[in-house]
């Protein structure tokens, strides 16, 4: 077998052991690797009827087949399990070197199930495996927890960890690894922290086998300028994700602002990309064998908050979400909202969300001082954005509702706050406003794990990007519905490939180059169309999944803001996402997938 280690490792908390188990071939022919493996285990293996929280429910790691490979952006993992914000599917990606080392030591992935009796951390050195006592590490912020472990078992260790953002059960809570890469949505860590477990330390001494290595070379020798040369890493390479976006997408009126109520603000250049990186960046890094290097280590030189350093500094969703949309302008506030959120463990974009619906609720007179522990929750203050971050960590006062994420919250508060809570299906509305972008819109209203904006980037094909290899040959109009279901379909099915095999999508390497790379490195051979099918089962399976838990039409919504308010200023002036407008996306989309009108596949889609 290559570009595949094999095994899987099966992990039971309940009887504290561990297993080794072979690798189905004819189901990675059918599912791949990565998300497309971990979908097949968890719609087999965990009842719809399962809490999230439940021992039963599993959390799976899984790498891909080229992972740790010598093909570019390939250092990534997904983990999957249901998840506490929608109780439906929950998925969420990383990178790193966490991933190549689990392949490393023999692995393709790990499956956690079960609960352990007190707080414990998983060790793996190749074929040794154990289950430690964390009583020590338990309570311990992100870094330092990590910091720990290394120093405990070697330097040549890869941590992924949960901070106590997870041990509280916290819905938002994440899994860090390598110093600040986060898998942020959907809260997985909080699954992982109900079952106890704190860490997975990795280390591997075992080579990937690769069945072309040198004809794959040449492959990427030729094709590396048109790798570099595509306009999106390019950006990526110079500026970083937080670099040259914010400014972009201001350009479409994408960027959400005052909890997504404006569409221009006059102080949005203190946090642009010049300014980020003129002022926070010192340096940049890069994920295992990565050309672009999108990561920027920052720190803050003066202020309250001088000295401060992060290894991992603010992306575009950080930027925003912590940032514009919360009217805070301050880019030192930003660096250490970030820091606190990944302290504690927590997603930046749902963090930035419940900040904004509070300071919302403030507003309006929902909430009072009585509330918030008689702090005042004025749109870009930064004592209150702080402040409100670690309510959250900590789980205290109105930090411990918002905690819930911003569905629960806004049921729990009420009084017509349920208008402003920014989510579809539980999780939270990334950094896009699909008013701008009316394709986003029905790509986060049928996203299986919520609202997202990167399964499918169809925003891409609406600012005018090809994909002629994918059939896509013409600019979609933003503001206009016309098939944009026949298109997200494709490209989120293409998106689901991806992430199985599994490579960053920041690599700006054309699909028709994917099959090759795929067949030399599994020995393998298989079309693009193959690739495409396999995706197209991978979504449906996940979509079968939350058929299972009760999700259908009704849910592939979007929030009352972006169906019934217009922006009244800025590139997106005058639009929204009407109920007839989504009904056109959605019954076109519905009849590209094979599902019926009420969003379900049917048995033959299913066979």
């Amino acid at each position: 077998m290559y570009g595949y280690m094999g095994k899987i490792l099966r992990v039971n908390l309940d009887l504290n052991k561990t297993k080794a188990e072979n690798l189905n071939e004819e189901a990675l022919k059918k599912f791949i690797g990565g998300v497309g493996l971990a979908a097949k285990i968890i719609y087999e293996e965990v009842k719809p009827e399962t809490s999230p929280f439940d021992p039963e429910n599993k959390l799976v790691f899984m790498t891909g087949p080229l992972t740790g490979t010598l093909i570019p952006c390939t250092g990534r993992y997904v983990v999957c399990a249901k998840s506490p914000l929608t109780n439906a599917w929950g998925e969420s990606h990383s990178g790193g070197f966490w991933a190549r080392e689990l392949k490393r030591a023999g692995y393709d992935g790990i499956i956690i199930e079960g609960k352990s009796e007190k707080p414990s951390y998983l060790v793996i050195s190749d074929e040794e495996v154990t289950i430690e006592d964390a009583g020590d590490l338990w309570g311990m912020d992100c870094f330092r927890a990590e910091e720990t472990l290394k120093k405990r078992h070697g330097e040549n260790f890869k941590v992924a960890c949960i901070g106590p953002a997870g041990e509280r059960l916290i819905r938002f809570a994440s899994i860090l690894n390598d110093e600040g890469r986060v898998a942020g949505r959907s809260g997985l860590g909080a699954v992982m922290g109900s079952k106890l477990l704190k860490a997975i330390a990795v280390k591997g001494s075992k080579e990937i086998p690769v069945k072309d290595s040198e004809r794959i070379r040449n492959i990427l020798r030729r094709i590396y300028p048109q790798i570099m040369s595509f306009p999106t890493t390019q950006i990526f390479a110079s500026y970083g994700t937080g670099g040259e976006l914010l400014t972009l997408h201001r350009e479409y009126g994408d960027v959400p602002i005052k909890n997504f109520t404006m569409g221009k603000w006059e102080n949005i250049n203190n946090i642009s990309g010049e300014t980020y990186n003129k002022v926070m960046v010192r340096g940049k890094r890069a994920c295992w064998n990565c050309p672009i290097s999108c990561w920027r280590y920052v720190k803050i030189e003066e202020g309250p908050f001088a000295g401060l350093e992060l290894k991992r500094g603010p992306e575009y969703e950080t930027l925003a979400s912590l940032g514009s949309l919360l009217l805070n302008d301050r880019l030192d506030v930003i660096v250490k909202a970030n820091y606190l959120c990944n302290y504690y463990g927590m997603d930046t974009i749902s963090t930035g969300i419940c900040i904004a619906f509070a300071m919302e609720c403030y507003e309006k007179g929902i909430i009072t001082s009585r509330e918030t522990d008689n702090l005042s929750l004025r749109w870009g203050d930064p004592e209150a954005i702080i402040r409100l971050i670690e309510a959250i960590g900590e789980r205290k006062n109105l930090g411990n509702i918002l905690a819930e994420g911003v569905k629960r919250a806004s049921e729990l508060i009420g009084k017509g706050s349920e208008r402003f809570a920014m989510h579809v299906k539980g999780l939270e509305i990334p950094m896009h406003d699909p008013r701008a972008f009316k394709g986003m819109g029905l790509q986060y209203a049928v996203s299986n794990r919520g609202a997202c904006h990167l399964q499918g980037l169809i925003h891409r094909i609406e600012q005018g990007e090809r994909m002629p290899d994918l059939k896509i040959y013409e600019r979609l109009n933003r503001f206009e519905v016309k098939d944009k279901g026949k298109v997200l379909a494709t490209l989120q099915n293409w998106h689901e490939v991806l992430e199985s095999l599994i490579i960053c999508k920041f690599l700006g390497i054309a699909p028709g180059h994917i099959p090759g790379l795929y067949a030399l490195t599994t020995g393998m051979p298989i079309t693009l169309d193959r690739l495409l099918q396999s995706g197209e089962r991978i979504y449906n399976i996940k979509r079968m999944f939350n058929v299972r838990c009760s999700i259908s039409r009704e849910d592939d919504v979007l929030p009352y803001r972006f169906m019934h308010e217009k922006l009244e200023e800025g590139e997106a002036a005058g639009q929204n996402i009407s109920w007839e407008e989504l009904d056109i996306m959605l019954n076109e989309y519905y009849a590209v997938r094979g599902w019926s009108k009420e969003g379900v596949p049917p048995l033959e889609k299913i066979e």
